[in-house]
């Protein structure tokens, strides 16, 4: 859903993560959004739907409401009905507003709970709920739509209900995110939750007018269907694939579902069409080894099912993540192993995709997600929906980083993703190829120099990909080959950081509202992303300031940040009141960097307001660990004391609460897990000079240190023993937000307080690690930044080695160097994924070591 996410915000015309302007389009839109409301109603329009209220019409805060399903076939028509019923009869309605907003909801990779909902009506009482079921119903008869999955069908036709809110009420989770919300009879706030199956919340009566259609649903039943699903391996919109078991032997099967008009693809086709052709492909390649044995074709209930032989095995891709090395110059003997399996995988791949052509059929989709290894380390492909027998088709869609160019066709399109898997299995990045011609020689030059490959492995990969039209073309503007990034003696890297900083005061847009720099997509999913830490302006000028860049625009104070990018930024966190408290998500990252950047005042006015506020947790992240130590950091700058009473008081409550409960699990590292606590009690520490604050330090970093996987064997003597104390991979993953990197830089600071074996055994390994990795973005959290920081900060400068692999995720925009950021789907400026992070691993302006917020 990440990767989904981000696809979402990549717009044609820019190279960096944005809205898609085009879902609002009016052209677009279906006439009833722009014709005349009635008399005396009131209409509204929103990003994806319009809304019709009636006069004097209050809606109740939540209830019982109606859906009604549709199709771009019957959209417009169904709609114009809904209409004629619901006006006269004073009942207020809203509807998707345009058709390109209904076929993305009714997408393939739209959201399964929200799918093939057109229309919503909100009735007045459970009475009024019956009568609009009977009568709107017996209007819309027959009309197709996609099966609600969230609600209750009403008879066979497109009205479905659920009970859910009428207005807009939201509340937090403990992660931070707002969802939507019902109240409880108590008169508490609960989420609504939209899941993709009718639940009404327990304590709801169902309304005599649903009991028949409630007990329809429960009866129906797949009959004559001779299967059964035990455990679902994935969903979609369009279906799920589950594993299976012939209840008429026993053994197993694997069952591909699809639902009709859902999943709707780029070729107009639903989910059951695609499911019929996969079908007929399969029927075409049956008894070669390279395909699943293909059992039937059956209809169950409502859904269309595929049942074809369980393969086992694991993906491509997760074999890949498995088997890669990390460090393949530091290992020869398992970097030649690897080498040997990946090409014996290789040629495999290439002798069933010859095969497959031989039988005139031509896969379309091809990456590591859709070939399975089997445990004999023969291939077998899975997923043929987009598989096609007409050699001229284009392609459908495709994985990120392996769709060929516009003008492929058929065994050509086979061929190019062939050409991408021979890069994928040695270098894993196959999306940098979009960025041109010379991303592609970057990557052939990388593979080449580290694995023992045949001397014309390049010219093998040149020849897949070798263009019938331009060769992978950049994803919105054309990028020439950037000259090296500018490469200084170790200690000083002034001359690359002045570099990057220009880049990024190049991309800046004041005239936005929603954003200063281009950053990571999460900026437009956040409140107030746009000014925040890790995404928006507050982490871009943080890492700016301390730079040291100079120059045309800087301001007076000298730390080379133009003050009306300040004033922007002041501006955008003074005039919203819809900001989270967190530090790297919210108001009290914004306020740090003010103060930073000179406006104390304003910093101070944020942090008064954060102070009255509920954090979401206790983490560094967005909770309340970052929120104290950004008080701390104000009573040290500026001598408030009502932040320094706050940030002693959520030591204490953050202590309590550690010792309390155990860590949730997969809640580890500095981000998210104890490492960040325990850096506000080693600042506590620093500032009052009180042992208890290192001792609970100690604490919470050797409960995160156990989190990330290093065991120690019962009975191994005392706590500074380092015999039995021992590591899995994620405790050593040199990744700052949630590997061992970001919780090594809190063991540095402890250890120069106080000395520990564990600890220090700990840190060491997590250098080594740094020092050999082979990170996928450019980025500070998950990418080379986070690494080369963590070096720094554990005094080691980072290689020639690591610096090379940097310039993989560099390319040139408006002449200055930027860098690639989330999958390296588009450029980034943001700290948290994008150039403010390398800068900020770059080192500050005297070159001492790199620093966090508050390090």
């Amino acid at each position: 859903m990440d990767i989904l996410r981000h696809l979402a915000h990549c717009p044609p015309g820019t190279p960096f993560f944005d809205r898609d302007d085009a879902d609002s389009a009016a052209q677009d839109d279906y006439p009833a959004v722009s014709a005349p409301a009635p008399a005396g109603w009131t209409s509204h329009t929103g990003p994806d739907w319009a809304m019709l209220t009636p006069p004097d019409h209050r809606l109740p805060p939540q209830g019982w409401k109606i859906h009604v399903s549709a199709v771009a076939g019957n959209a417009e028509d169904v709609l114009d009905r809904c209409r004629e019923y619901l006006v006269p009869r004073g009942i207020a309605f809203k509807f998707i507003r345009s058709r390109k907003v209904l076929l993305r909801r009714n997408g393939k990779y739209g959201d399964r709970s929200a799918s093939g909902k057109f229309v919503t009506v909100y009735p007045r009482d459970e009475e009024s709920l019956g009568r609009v079921l009977e009568e709107l119903g017996t209007l819309l008869d027959g009309e197709p739509g996609p099966y609600i999955l969230s609600d209750l069908r009403w008879r066979s036709g497109p009205l479905y209900v659920r009970y859910g809110g009428f207005v807009a009420r939201t509340m937090k989770t403990p992660t931070g995110e707002t969802v939507h919300c019902v109240e409880d009879p108590d008169g508490n706030l609960v989420p609504d939750k939209r899941l993709p199956t009718f639940r009404p919340p327990e304590w709801v009566t169902l309304p005599a007018c649903l009991e028949q259609a409630l007990r329809d649903r429960n009866s129906g039943t797949l009959e004559d269907f001779p299967y059964r699903a035990e455990k679902a391996l994935h969903f979609s919109n369009g279906g799920g694939v589950y594993r299976g078991s012939d209840l008429r032997t026993g053994g197993p099967v694997l069952l591909r579902e699809a639902r009709p008009h859902s999943g709707i693809d780029t070729h107009g086709n639903d989910a059951v069409a695609r499911l019929e052709h996969e079908h007929s492909c399969l029927e075409k390649l049956g008894g070669l080894r390279w395909f699943p044995r293909l059992i039937e074709a059956r209809k169950g209930h409502e859904h269309h099912f595929l049942v074809r032989e369980f393969v086992e095995g694991e993906t491509l891709g997760a074999a890949l993540t498995r088997r890669l090395p990390q460090a393949p110059e530091a290992d020869p003997g398992r970097t030649a192993a690897y080498t040997r399996w990946a090409l014996d995988v290789l040629a495999d791949i290439e002798r069933g995709v010859t095969e497959m052509h031989a039988r005139g059929v031509f896969f379309g989709d091809l990456h590591p997600g859709n070939v399975l290894v089997r445990p004999d380390d023969t291939v077998v492909f899975i997923d043929l929906e987009t598989a096609t027998t007409d050699p001229d088709t284009a392609q459908i869609h495709a994985a990120p980083g392996f769709g060929a160019p516009a003008g492929h066709r058929g065994p050509d399109i086979d061929r190019y993703a062939l050409g991408c898997l021979r890069v994928a299995l040695f270098a894993p990045l196959t999306t940098l190829m979009g960025w041109g011609p010379h991303k592609v020689e970057q990557l052939i030059a990388h593979i080449t120099t580290r694995y023992p490959l045949p001397e014309d492995w390049g010219d093998r990969i040149r020849a897949d990909l070798a263009p019938l039209a331009p060769l992978a073309p950049a994803p919105a503007v054309a990028t020439p080959q950037p000259q090296p990034l500018p490469q200084v003696a170790s200690g000083s890297g002034a001359v690359a950081r002045a570099a990057v900083a220009e880049g990024i005061l190049a991309t800046a847009t004041p005239d936005r509202a929603d954003r200063l720099f281009p950053g990571d997509a999460t900026q437009f999913l956040l409140p107030g992303g746009g000014a925040g830490l890790a995404y928006g302006a507050a982490g871009v000028l943080w890492a700016l300031a301390g730079s040291g860049r100079t120059g045309s625009g800087g301001a007076e104070d000298g730390t080379g940040v133009p003050e009306a990018h300040v004033d922007w930024l002041e501006r955008a966190a003074t005039d919203t009141t819809d900001v989270l408290p967190g530090l790297w998500t919210g108001l009290s990252g914004i306020a740090s960097a003010l103060l930073g950047l000179g406006r104390a005042d304003a910093a101070a006015g944020l942090l008064a307001r954060v102070r009255v506020m509920d954090p979401p947790n206790d983490s560094y992240f967005d909770g309340l660990a970052g929120i104290a130590l950004a008080q701390l950091h104000l009573a040290r700058t500026t001598g408030d004391e009502d932040a320094l009473k706050h940030a002693t008081a959520a030591g204490e409550q953050l202590s309590a609460r550690a010792a309390a409960t155990p860590p949730r699990r997969g809640q580890s590292g500095l981000m998210r897990g104890r490492s960040g606590g325990a850096r506000l009690l080693l600042a506590l520490y620093e500032q009052t000079s009180d042992a208890a604050w290192l001792d609970s330090a100690r604490d919470l970093l050797t409960t995160d240190v156990t989190a990330l996987g290093w065991t120690e064997v019962p009975g191994t003597g005392s706590e500074t023993d380092t015999e039995g104390w021992a590591p899995n991979a994620p405790g050593c993953r040199p990744l700052l937000a949630a590997g061992g990197a970001g919780t090594a830089l809190v063991l540095a600071d402890y250890l120069d307080h106080r000395q520990d074996p564990r600890f220090t055994l700990v840190a060491d390994r997590v250098r080594a690690a740094a020092r050999e990795a082979m990170p996928r973005t450019a980025g500070l959290f998950h990418g080379w930044a986070g690494a080369a920081l963590t070096l720094r900060r554990l005094g080691e400068e980072p290689s020639g080695r690591l610096l090379d692999v940097l310039d993989l995720y560099r390319v040139e925009y408006a002449g200055r160097p930027a860098f690639l950021g989330h999958e390296n789907l588009r450029l980034s400026t943001d700290l948290a994924t994008g150039a403010a992070g390398v800068v900020l691993a770059l080192g500050p302006a005297d070159d001492g070591p790199a620093a966090l917020p508050f390090w």
